[in-house]
């Protein structure tokens, strides 16, 4: 049994995923704009009637109680249907996986010993393996995450991490990016580690038709490894949707960037391109 086809194109996050991520995480933005609200109702009721001040007040209150089991909703929903497909598609989940953070010894996955994936589903996928879940990690005491999609590769690739401008302050906070100028993406992409020759080669005019109907996700990649950056809190037809695109976009890789992996790795120790 397989799940049913998707279509390419996907829906878009309409909050920034920076925004999404503390919203459902609970952070104290929630409860900064909660008190944003909560104080102009508090004059408004003691200069209009005085006795319905303590009603306001619990009225927002529920509201925000609201808001917290919507959110948990919405996350068991969107649980539910990545496990259908999982179930569907023959795939593997586990709730926790730290083995994964070995696999991943460059930017932004080296930057916090703290760092944790969770979630994690393991399978194949036109012909390639892969490991896809969620990564919480730690920048100038914010707490901060993503969705992450590990896919195999045969040859080795040099260092990059590559951004949309919208996932950048959630996976490379403390890093300072160079703007890439590329035709048709939906929106700016960003340069965080290697050259800027190779990023533009990657980001060429047949990668950019196969990422332009999915909402923009990143990478990063060094010698065997090719890690995807994802916003969280994606339903599954997207995360399937992504999946497609980002088989696309290392099925499209120039040659020219495989060479330059290949000598990149030819200058490393053994132990570094496993």
């Amino acid at each position: 049994m397989t799940a049913a086809p998707v279509g390419r194109r996907a829906l878009r996050q309409r909050i920034k995923p920076a925004w999404t991520w503390q919203l459902r995480q609970g952070s104290a933005l929630v409860y900064v704009l909660w008190f944003i609200v909560a104080v102009p109702l508090v004059i408004v009721g003691l200069l209009v009637e005085p006795r319905w001040v303590g009603w306001l007040v619990l009225a927002w209150f529920l509201v925000l109680i609201v808001f917290t089991l919507a959110t948990r909703l919405s996350e068991a929903r969107l649980r539910r249907s990545w496990e259908d497909v999982v179930e569907q598609m023959g795939w593997h989940f586990n709730a926790v996986d730290p083995d994964l953070l070995e696999r991943w010894p460059f930017p932004p996955f080296n930057a916090d010993p703290a760092a944790e994936v969770v979630d994690v589903t393991a399978g194949r996928h036109r012909g390639r393996e892969f490991w896809t879940g969620r990564f919480r990690h730690k920048v100038r005491r914010h707490q901060l995450g993503f969705d992450f999609l590990d896919l195999e590769v045969e040859r080795p690739l040099p260092p990059l991490q590559v951004l949309p401008a919208s996932l950048a302050p959630l996976a490379a906070a403390s890093l300072l990016p160079i703007k890439l100028s590329v035709d048709g993406l939906p929106e700016p992409y960003q340069l965080f580690n290697g050259r800027e020759d190779l990023a533009l080669e990657v980001l060429h005019p047949r990668a950019v038709e196969a990422l332009t109907p999915v909402p923009p996700f990143g990478f990063s990649c060094e010698g065997r490894r090719f890690v995807v950056v994802l916003a969280a809190y994606r339903d599954a037809s997207t995360a399937l949707a992504q999946l497609d695109a980002a088989c696309d976009l290392l099925d499209l890789m120039p040659e020219h960037v495989w060479q330059t992996g290949e000598q990149w790795a030819a200058t490393r120790p053994l132990t570094d391109q496993t």
